[in-house]
């Protein structure tokens, strides 16, 4: 497996610093795009990723958006988007989500609730970690 990152070398070639000094090393990137939606009703399907090496017990995901709003957010919806969410499914498999199911109150009928999902990813990279 590559190992991708620093090496630094003294004025004799030996090698002073690298990779295996660290104590996390990077498994696998995927890019997420900007994606938006919204519909009735509640989603349950998700991006696979197979991560050759991913174990959960000694990995994560670092989810980092690929640029920042330049003003300060609230945790509301706008027009910047969210991060994408992740989920263990055993083995090297990860689930990836890009939206929220959620419930609103509509205070009508006899079921004053009802399901919908949005969707409003923002720009980012995955990295899978583990730590060593």
């Amino acid at each position: 497996m590559a190992i991708y990152g620093v090496k630094i070398k003294n004025e004799m070639g030996i090698q002073t610093l690298g990779m295996e000094d660290f104590t996390i090393q990077r498994l696998a990137t995927m890019e997420i795009a900007a994606a938006q939606g919204s519909g009735d009703g509640t989603r349950s399907d998700y991006i696979t990723w197979n991560i050759p090496g991913y174990d959960p017990a000694k990995c994560f995901l670092l989810i980092t958006p690929k640029a920042y709003a330049g003003y300060p957010q609230n945790g509301r919806n706008n027009d910047w988007g969210f991060l994408p969410t992740y989920r263990n499914l055993g083995g090297t498999q990860v689930a990836i989500f890009t939206y929220v199911n959620r419930r609103r109150q509509t205070g009508v009928g006899s079921d004053p609730y009802r399901d919908d999902w949005v969707q409003n990813t923002a720009h980012c990279l995955l990295e899978a970690v583990r730590v060593i």
